[in-house]
């Protein structure tokens, strides 16, 4: 795994923590993920070598001298939600969704804490209306979502920062109604 690739996922990897979305407890999964992609670094492998019962006081160091030393700095609160959209769209090319709107209701989730996003803004209006068949939700607005640039992020990485919040939709269509 290249620099380049190692300083986005650690961006998106911030970007996901910003909105709850990981956990101190999932960056040594993160790690491993990292390392198995052929990333070296000492913090890195320090990292992974962590239990999923780690607390910030263990991870927030470790993960705050890899992004000092690349030049990782916290992404702002737009690009947080961008970065998480973008994850989020790659890790739905890889592995569809079984429900409608997988985009809508996963990027709705992020507008409560951002919102400076236009994109997490408009999906979290239109998600109120995915399954109650009382309005027409705008289907440009999912194809938008699902087309955003890609990560250019090894697919391990990507299943391992989108699985927190993949795991917030539902595995089968909610039927409609109120």
């Amino acid at each position: 795994m290249d620099r380049a690739s190692t300083r986005m996922a650690l961006s998106v990897a911030m970007a996901a923590q910003r909105h709850g979305y990981l956990a101190s407890g999932q960056w040594p999964d993160v790690a491993v993920a990292l390392l198995l992609e052929g990333n070296e670094d000492p913090e890195i492998a320090e990292l992974a070598g962590l239990n999923g019962q780690s607390t910030g006081w263990d991870t927030a160091p470790l993960v705050a001298a890899v992004c000092e030393r690349l030049g990782v700095s916290s992404p702002g609160a737009g690009e947080s939600a961008d970065l998480v959209a973008r994850l989020m769209a790659d890790e739905l090319r890889a592995r569809p969704a079984s429900v409608t709107a997988p985009m809508i209701r996963l990027l709705a989730r992020l507008a409560p804490l951002d919102f400076e996003s236009d994109l997490a803004n408009r999906c979290y209006g239109a998600a109120e209306y995915l399954d109650c068949g009382c309005a027409r939700v705008d289907s440009d607005l999912e194809a938008e979502s699902r087309l955003l640039p890609t990560l250019s992020l090894p697919a391990s990485v990507v299943q391992v920062l989108a699985w927190p919040l993949r795991s917030t939709l539902p595995t089968v269509q909610p039927p409609l109604g109120h």
